[in-house]
């Protein structure tokens, strides 16, 4: 009867995460590539850093509760040659996570923020910075429905991990300017380690605080020739 008992929660759980309103599939995240080498003759974009390259949201795993945000770019810079961009890098400031659906003065707030800063997720102290470093870009395809126009891969490297992911973006050269757009993209943030209260946490998660592997994230980025 015990094991029967054991059997049914479990099945029960799994049919709270199907039913979830969490966001869709992650994208591959695969073992890191060789980075894209710099290009003596190539021209060079330094990222302006003004605040709020990147937007982020994170979901309970079975109900309609979610936390939005936003990260800052620390440094970076792309290069590019005959009007394509062929290397490039930018440093994600982990320090900088910040909430944005509670009210700025709020408790709450402060709460998830230390939270999210500390050793449960993204341990920021020991490790201060995530980057991003292209090791391929792509014209899109012409059935891409995203709107992208490129499609770049790069190594994430973020707390203890570093993966390769793929995402489309929208990449605008104009003179003296590059800006570089994503749509939304999932990342499976248990490929980084970040396991608290997620379904691949080792330890037993009570349903109520099951806290969804998947993490929404969206990119601005504007970068000008140095």
């Amino acid at each position: 009867m015990k094991l029967f008992s054991k059997i049914l929660g479990l099945a029960l759980v799994s049919g709270m995460v199907a039913c979830s309103n969490a966001p869709e599939e992650a994208i591959e995240a695969t073992d890191a590539k060789e980075v894209a080498k710099e290009v003596v003759s190539a021209e060079t974009f330094s990222v302006v850093t003004d605040g709020d390259e990147i937007n982020w949201i994170g979901f309970k795993t079975y109900n309609d509760d979610s936390h939005s945000g936003t990260l800052q770019v620390e440094e970076g810079e792309f290069q590019t040659e005959g009007g394509n961009i062929v290397s490039g890098k930018f440093v994600i400031n982990m320090a900088s996570i910040n909430n944005t659906d509670m009210p700025a003065d709020s408790e709450g707030k402060g709460k998830l923020e230390s939270h999210l800063k500390g050793d449960d997720f993204f341990a920021v102290d020991q490790y201060p910075t995530a980057t991003f470093s292209l090791t391929s870009v792509k014209l899109a395809d012409e059935s891409d429905t995203t709107g992208a126009t490129h499609i770049l891969s790069g190594n994430l490297s973020m707390r203890d991990q570093e993966k390769n992911i793929t995402i489309p973006a929208m990449v605008n050269m104009e003179g003296d300017k590059i800006e570089i757009k994503t749509p939304e993209f999932v990342i499976d943030r248990t490929q980084w380690n970040v396991n608290h209260n997620s379904t691949a946490s080792a330890e037993a998660v009570s349903k109520d605080y099951l806290i969804d592997n998947n993490i929404k994230l969206k990119i601005t980025l504007i970068a000008k020739k140095s």
